[in-house]
């Protein structure tokens, strides 16, 4: 049996150099698939502890697979995320990079010759649907992946995270300009895309609680003299299934292509990144990494689904993958994707926070180790939970 004692001993260990590493993430922010230096980063210190690194893969510079081989046991992947938001690291990606290089090199060291398979897995562009694993998924990446873990930052910690499906759109709208006095010889674009709003508005009456429609007008005319030709707007539309979430992309649409007929007007609809599915949480997975916070003293709360529920491409892989994304409380006070929230997890905060991720995804590891049987159950619960649906 590997030992979990000496697993939280390496992670002591190498705790100064992943600090530094989750330090100079935060403090170097990279939008999605620009994120050179992180990835460069992550990949020194992943080589530095005997990992072998593929840089560029799936066709995505910033995208990496490292992966330190012992035998022919279970494969674990740890998800890595390292794009920043354009206020900085608001999502706290600096922590979960840190804790997910930290999990596997301690994992790593701290059970030696292991049977088995360690991948860290670099995913770029979570943010704003760029759906980085996705991409590695589709490439083939994890084929030999059995389960996939992470932690990420968040207000509270959280292990039943509830994260929807989400698609986005552009609506560009296109009439007719005409000077302003004589209006009605054009055909209002603006007039159009209001008009989508006061839809969208109207359906909500209608729609499931769970279900979430945003958007905003990117473009809405120039100048007030002149009657704009050309406009355009663009939503995000969440649900909490793929099915819910295909049933109300449609009505959007319509939602659009009614305001262009109702205005005289047309409509071009643009699908913007990848959809993202909900996350379908692993039981299995869960029930080990939750007996390990509370082996490390983590007060864990209880998810107020009132209380806000965001998306990620992490859910993509939970459909095909046994995956669990456990949230870990940075500051109560504070929400993500705010600049608070992103001061919060600077400096040695945001550091501790990452070590403490690290920990318990590290000892998660060596509960599979310890007994592969788990991976197979996991995949069997997995497997029915799809087929039920």
């Amino acid at each position: 049996m590997y030992s979990k004692e000496k697993v939280l001993k390496i992670v002591e260990k190498n705790k100064q150099e992943l600090s530094e590493l989750c330090e100079y993430i935060f403090d170097n922010p990279e939008k999605g698939f620009e994120e050179y230096k992180a990835s460069a980063a992550l990949k020194n210190f992943l080589e530095k502890h005997g990992f072998t690194v593929e840089m560029g893969v799936a066709g995505l510079e910033t995208a990496f697979r490292a992966e330190r081989r012992e035998g022919d046991g279970p494969t674990i992947g740890f998800l890595c995320e390292y794009d920043a938001l354009p206020n900085g690291h608001s999502c706290g990606h600096n922590i979960i990079a840190a804790s997910a290089v930290g999990a596997a090199v301690c994992l790593a060291e701290g059970t030696g010759k292991y049977n088995g398979n360690i991948v860290v897995l670099g995913t770029p562009a979570e943010e704003g649907s760029g759906g980085g694993k996705e991409i590695l998924y589709r490439e083939g990446v994890m084929d030999d992946v059995d389960c996939c873990m992470m932690f990420h930052a968040s207000a509270w910690t959280v292990i039943n995270d509830i994260l929807l499906a989400i698609a986005q759109y552009d609506y560009i709208f296109h009439g007719q300009a005409a000077h302003a006095g004589l209006s009605f010889q054009g055909r209002s674009a603006l007039q159009a895309v209001i008009q989508m709003f006061n839809n969208v508005d109207g359906i909500r009456v209608n729609t499931k609680p769970s279900t979430k429609i945003h958007g905003i007008i990117k473009q809405g005319g120039v100048v007030t003299n002149v009657i704009p030709d050309l406009t355009e707007a663009q939503f995000g539309i969440r649900a909490a299934t793929k099915e819910d979430l295909e049933e109300l992309v449609e009505r959007v649409h319509n939602c659009a292509k009614a305001a262009a007929l109702a205005t005289g007007c047309t409509v071009e609809i643009k699908e913007m990144g990848l959809p993202y599915l909900n996350l379908i949480p692993n039981e299995t997975l869960l029930r080990l990494v939750e007996k390990n916070m509370e082996a490390l003293g983590e007060r864990i709360d209880i998810r107020n689904a009132k209380e806000g529920l965001g998306s990620s491409d992490v859910g993509n892989i939970s459909h095909r993958i046994p995956t669990f994304q456990v949230m870990i409380s940075v500051n109560k006070e504070v929400l993500p994707h705010t600049d608070d929230f992103r001061e919060a997890c600077a400096g040695k905060t945001g550091a501790e926070v990452a070590i403490r991720a690290a920990k318990a995804l590290a000892l998660t590891g060596v509960d599979i180790f310890n007994n592969p049987v788990i991976v197979e159950k996991a995949k069997e619960e997995l497997k029915e939970r799809v087929n039920t649906k």
